[in-house]
């Protein structure tokens, strides 16, 4: 009787399971990065200092990705959303740069010792950062070390 309770009972646990949950661009935004040190010098297009955002999408559904900028003393810069393709990339910049042709602008404007919040639809988004010099077209710069929120289970960032 014992045997035939536990296979029941792992039957429906199997059931319960077999299938991942289905995520969207219509679900509740978790924060999942913060970046300190974001720095813009506010010039053009391709010249001077501007900080890139890479963002991948393993969810297995289109997801919703929010950046959202400030200055270090709070003040708000940009809130821009972007949708991101199943195991797609984009790529995020406070101005375009020479190094980057295909990315999306975040229009900061100035930035000096800043912070970005990267925000989206799902946990199983991954993004690294870089402030580079806008004008070249190898990416010459620094690598942000990005504060992880709400990692997924069983990964190490």
């Amino acid at each position: 009787m014992k045997t035939i309770s536990m296979i029941g009972c792992v039957a429906a646990i199997m059931v319960g399971i077999a299938a991942p949950a289905s995520a969207g661009v219509n679900d509740p935004e978790v924060l999942i990065y913060r970046f300190p040190g974001v720095r813009d010098d506010g010039g053009a297009g391709n010249v001077g200092v501007s900080t890139t955002f890479h963002c991948t999408n393993f969810s297995g559904a289109t997801e919703l990705v929010r950046w959202v900028t400030r200055q270090s003393t709070g003040a708000l810069l940009s809130n821009v959303t972007f949708n991101i393709s199943h195991l797609s990339s984009v790529t995020a910049s406070t101005h375009s740069t020479a190094a980057y042709a295909k990315h999306e602008l975040l229009g900061t404007g100035l930035v000096v010792q800043g912070t970005t919040a990267i925000a989206a639809t799902s946990i199983n988004i991954i993004c690294t950062a870089e402030t580079i010099d806008a004008s070249t077209a190898v990416p010459i710069g620094v690598a942000r070390r990005g504060i992880r929120f709400s990692p997924v289970p069983g990964s190490q960032e």
